[in-house]
């Protein structure tokens, strides 16, 4: 006679530095792409939920924004104040993500203070697939075990898979008791249009570079579904020169943009699409109160 195992289901909040690969390592527990990556820092903006759901149990996934040092405008003050509170309040487990690298004193003390608040912490150490001598990587996860005293530290490598599982299995295990927050065959609680607004923001980083991608907000002005969808969106810029920069010399930057946007829409979507870019000027959104508000960010 088998004995069923109680399920179990929780809130787990992915918090780091940022380019340390919280967004790599949701889709990696996913196994499906949810989150934007890329390897400019900052590229993640929104607290963005992942649903992973299993026989006896339901992981409820948060990724953050990057923890700055300091903000410098009101955008990164939101995106801080998203990833505090995600970590302090909205989980049940905390992974904490970390570069495969030797941690310094300053970068322990920032971290001590972000794990504190009694819930189980999980180190993971990424990147590990970077590091030539893989003896440095048990000295390494000694010296973030020893100052941050976290319930396990995992070596991983978010990009390929390696030790996930182990991590996945290590989560499910730190989880309460429950029963299901959500329908099991739902995988966010976002809707396509937020999707979509990320998967063209997503490629501006892949195309544009410097401060192009952080001066830029994406918002869709319209999304009709059906043979194929037609959504028209609009990219925000600060200033008229990163305008002329999006659209390029005879539109050709923003075809180009257009292009790659579509392919990627219909990729994740699993549906034909049309879409239409516009640009626009936003002077100074990023420490507009009002702007920030509109384009979800406070």
């Amino acid at each position: 006679m088998s004995l069923s195992l109680p399920f179990r289901a929780g809130f787990v909040a992915i918090v780091g530095r940022p380019n340390a690969g919280k967004s790599t390592l949701l889709n990696a527990l996913l196994r499906q792409k949810l989150s934007i990556v890329s390897p400019v820092a900052q590229t993640t903006r929104h607290k963005i939920l992942g649903i992973l759901n299993g026989k006896d149990h339901q992981v409820c996934f948060l990724d953050t924004p990057g923890l700055l040092d300091a903000a410098k405008d009101g955008l990164q003050a939101a995106l801080i104040r998203t990833a505090r509170i995600a970590s302090r309040d909205d989980c049940d487990v905390l992974v904490l993500v970390v570069d495969a690298h030797a941690p310094g004193e300053a970068e322990l003390a920032a971290l001590q203070g972000l794990i504190r608040g009694g819930r189980p912490v999980l180190l993971a150490m990424n990147k590990s697939d970077l590091v030539a001598n893989k003896s440095d990587l048990k000295a390494w996860a000694k010296a973030y075990d020893d100052a941050l005293r976290p319930a396990e530290v995992h070596v991983i490598s978010a990009l390929h898979r390696h030790g996930v599982d182990h991590l996945l299995q290590t989560i499910v295990e730190r989880l309460p008791e429950s029963p299901a927050y959500y329908d099991t065959d739902q995988v966010s609680d976002r809707w396509e249009r937020f999707f979509a607004e990320e998967i063209i923001r997503e490629r501006i980083f892949e195309q544009y570079y410097e401060e192009v991608p952080h001066a830029c907000a994406v918002q869709i002005e319209d999304f009709k579904e059906g043979g194929p969808d037609r959504i028209s969106a609009i990219v925000f810029v600060e200033r008229e020169p990163q305008k002329g920069i999006l659209i390029g010399t005879k539109g050709a930057s923003i075809r180009e943009l257009t292009k790659a946007s579509e392919k990627a829409l219909r990729e994740f979507l699993g549906r034909g699409v049309a879409l239409e870019l516009r640009v626009k000027v936003k002077p100074n959104w990023r420490r507009d109160p009002r702007a920030l508000k509109q384009f979800g960010y406070q």
